[in-house]
């Protein structure tokens, strides 16, 4: 991979994070107008994006989110109120900037046509200034006099500059310079600082910072030594629009390295002196982005451990060095084992943060008012799961709003609130993540479901009479089929909850529904927490070993013939007063069966398996043992094999298929 690739990479993933803060900003703006620290952050994200725009020099990028900045420092300013056609503006270029970035990603460019846009942004703007008319007298300065007094900087400052600035850091001598008759000079001056460290890093001020503090300062001067990678303009423009600045004026200083005057002991101390010191507008973060490719190899390398342990117990050599190394062994792909899956690990959170932008535009358009709660964003799951949940989550929580949050005028009609709740929670129970999403909406009407599936044939009427409440709202996730009598812009076309099941169940998940009419609807989502490394129960069946996920099973046990009892000629036993289905697992493997049938032994090994919220009896040959597996997808030569969803390597080094419980239940 190419240096630029590499950024480029750097420059997406940081691009996705500042553009969630935008989003998270300007949906607590909404709710907060009066703010200032949201304000400030959704200023800072602006800038920060402007800043890697400029680097990646994707012009249209830079000034669209320069011109956001700007409308943002007005707002910081109190020269604009925050009112909704400033959120519908912001959540507009929010759009545009996403757009740009997906743009970026397909062809590398950022050709984008935002001169509509940009217009409707500069408009705001010039009606929101405020305009100063205040005379020469009134400034009180001689400008001549004010243009050359600067900050000078002895030969020991200059080195220390010299040494520590960046490559594309210019350094500035700024004056700001405040009009004479104001109240709130150490205010004023206060706010110029904050904003240059915004721009950059204040190396030196005349007044000190501590002057300020203490209320000694009464000049009309502020002067500063600032380093940062802005042009003049963008400097002037942020200074100049504080209230009470009348006048910026900058400086370029060239400064190069006294190195005959500069002893390594003076180095030495003042890198010492200076080591808090630095440029940069950011902390170093205490975090490292991983590519997932990079962690897929190590968690490669772990399986191979992994399965070279499992070869190990399975030779059983009697020697006491090697009884010695197997423990340690274990230990240490243990411990790989469990770090590698933490940093794998992500909270949900990173996730679930789009949603409340779309849940709000949604609400919008179809004249609905909702609260939408998000509940256990600190859940962490595999990230490779959570790259696959976007799709099938909004598809969930477009269907709460339109099909299940009823308009405010039915909802009073009904007694309800008239603002509807949908509900978004994740938690871990187990080995496994729950997400749910719930509504309090108008439910799924059960027969006008049903009818729509006769009407389409997907079911005859032999097999909804054998329906128990359960199986017929399952018909949901049936391809093409749409309760709603209208074709909306957010659904209605009958497409979407059946890709919501297929993804969940390409993630080794499982999806069940709840739903009472006029009470609202429940979908429950449940994952396993990883899909690289599982515990799984081997069993043989027939003369093969194959692995069952322990995450599936709800239990073990021997049965006797006479415990088999028959339901309209299938096999079941009665369990805690459950019936509970058998199946010959050599049928559902296409093992033949011969005269060698399971029924006819005294005692038989059965395996309870849950799916969709049910349970079956897997009859087995033998039950094994338990075993942390790695599990292999299948070559795409054998495609998706029935009742199979992976493989793996045993003991002996022979490959064990794992049972797709789904599938055969």
């Amino acid at each position: 991979m190419s240096d630029n690739n590499e950024y480029l990479e750097m420059f997406f993933a940081e691009s996705e994070e500042y553009i969630m803060v935008l989003n998270d900003a300007i949906l607590k703006l909404e709710n907060n107008p009066e703010d200032k620290e949201v304000v400030a952050s959704l200023f800072r994200a602006a800038h920060s994006l402007k800043g890697m725009s400029a680097t990646m020099r994707f012009d249209v990028l830079t000034e669209l989110t320069h011109k956001i900045e700007n409308l943002m420092d007005q707002v910081r300013n109190n020269k604009i109120d925050v009112t909704t056609e400033i959120i519908d503006l912001l959540f507009e270029g929010i759009d545009y900037i996403e757009e740009i970035v997906k743009q970026i990603k397909t062809d590398g460019t950022d050709n984008f046509n935002l001169e509509e846009y940009l217009n409707k942004l500069e408009n705001k703007m010039k009606q929101g200034k405020e305009q100063k008319v205040i005379s020469n007298e009134e400034i009180n300065y001689d400008l001549d006099e004010f243009e050359s007094e600067i900050i000078s900087l002895n030969e020991e400052e200059k080195n220390n500059i010299a040494e520590n600035k960046k490559e594309l850091d210019t350094v500035y001598a700024v004056n700001a310079v405040l009009y004479n008759g104001t109240e709130f000079k150490q205010v004023r001056a206060s706010m110029v600082f904050k904003e240059a460290k915004e721009i950059g890093y204040l190396f030196k001020s005349v007044p000190d910072i501590r002057e300020i503090e203490e209320a000694k300062f009464e000049n009309n001067v502020v002067k500063m030594i600032l380093i940062s990678n802005e042009p003049k303009e963008n400097i002037i423009n942020s200074l100049g629009n504080i209230t009470d600045v009348v006048e910026v004026n900058i400086t370029d200083i060239e400064i190069e390295l006294n190195k005959n005057k500069k002893t390594d002991e003076n180095k030495e101390k003042n890198k010492k002196n200076n080591i808090n010191k630095s440029t940069s507008k950011f902390e170093v973060s205490s975090t490292v982005r991983v590519g997932i490719k990079k962690l897929d190899k190590l968690m490669n390398m772990i399986g191979e451990l992994l399965i070279n342990k499992t070869r190990l117990e399975a030779l059983n050599i009697d020697s006491e060095g090697f009884k010695d190394i197997l423990p340690q062994l274990d230990r240490v792909t243990m411990e790989l084992h469990h770090t590698v899956m933490q940093i794998r690990m992500e909270p949900i959170g990173v996730m679930f943060n789009r949603f409340p932008r779309m849940v709000r535009d949604l609400s919008k358009e179809s004249q609905k008012e909702i609260d939408f709660i998000i509940k256990g964003k600190d859940t962490e799951l595999d990230r490779s799961i959570i790259d696959e949940l976007g799709d099938p989550l909004t598809h969930l929580l477009r269907n709460a709003v339109d099909h299940g949050i009823e308009k405010p005028k039915v909802r009073a009609k009904k007694g309800k609130d008239k603002t509807g709740r949908v509900e978004l929670m994740a938690y871990q129970k187990g080995s496994e993540i729950i997400i749910e999403v719930e509504d309090d909406g108008a439910g799924i009407n059960i027969e006008k479901l049903t009818a729509k599936a006769l009407d389409k044939e997907l079911i005859t009427q032999k097999e909804l009479e054998e329906m128990d409440r359960e199986k017929k709202l399952q018909l949901i996730f049936e391809p093409g089929l749409s309760t709603t009598d209208e074709v909306s812009n957010v659904s209605g076309r009958g497409v979407g909850m059946d890709v919501v099941k297929r993804t969940i169940k390409s993630l080794d998940g499982d999806i069940y529904i709840n739903s009472e009419k006029e009470e609202g609807t429940n979908i429950i989502i449940s994952l396993p927490l990883t899909l690289a490394i599982q515990d799984a129960l081997m069993v043989k069946i027939d003369q093969e070993v194959f692995a069952i996920p322990l995450n599936a099973i709800s239990e073990t046990l021997k049965i006797k013939s006479k415990e088999i009892k028959q339901v309209k000629g299938n096999d079941v036993i009665v369990l805690r007063d459950e019936t509970i289905p058998l199946i010959d697992s050599r049928k559902s493997l296409n093992i033949e069966v011969g005269d060698n049938n399971y029924i006819e032994r005294e005692e038989m090994s059965v395996v309870i398996v849950k799916s969709s919220g049910k349970e079956v009896g897997l009859i087995v040959n033998q039950l094994l043992y338990q075993q942390e597996i790695v599990i292999k997808s299948l070559s795409d030569y054998l495609g998706n094999v029935k009742n199979i969803s992976g493989a793996t390597i045993i003991g002996d080094g022979e490959v064990a298929l794992i049972l797709d419980v789904r599938d055969i239940a």
